[in-house]
């Protein structure tokens, strides 16, 4: 396990081509709630193909299990390295920078370009990830 959100447990995972990937299991099996959550995440991100955000590989949805496979950002997420991180290990001003513009390019690509508009509405450093 490397992270957990409101819905899940996210882990790092291989699969078969040697890739590794970041596996969410979503907390739950047959809850309404959950399934709303694993259709809107699939129906969402199944939709999106822009550099500035993580892909989705594939899905399980079995009575046992549920669970999204998204690319994995070796580097974690924003808030680990603005809050978490030492000293030593912060973040420059021009990272930050290209940072900031990348994920402005992203909520443009869901809010504008993407051809079902999408509203994000939980942006916040820890969902932003880092390659």
């Amino acid at each position: 396990m490397f992270g957990a959100g409101g819905f899940g447990i996210v882990y790092k995972a291989i699969i078969s081509d040697n890739k590794v990937v970041a596996v969410k299991v979503l907390n739950g099996t047959s809850n309404k709630r959950i399934e709303k959550q694993f259709m809107a995440e699939v129906s969402t991100m199944g939709k999106t193909h822009h550099f500035n955000l993580v892909r989705l590989y594939g899905f399980c949805f079995e009575s046992s299990l549920i669970a999204l496979v998204y690319e994995y950002m070796a580097n974690g997420s924003l808030d680990n390295h603005l809050f978490k991180a030492n000293k030593g290990d912060m973040i420059g001003f021009d990272k930050l920078y290209e940072i900031a513009v990348g994920t402005a390019r992203g909520i443009t690509y869901l809010h504008e370009e993407c051809a079902q508009r999408i509203v994000h509405y939980d942006i916040k450093p820890g969902n932003i990830f880092l390659d």
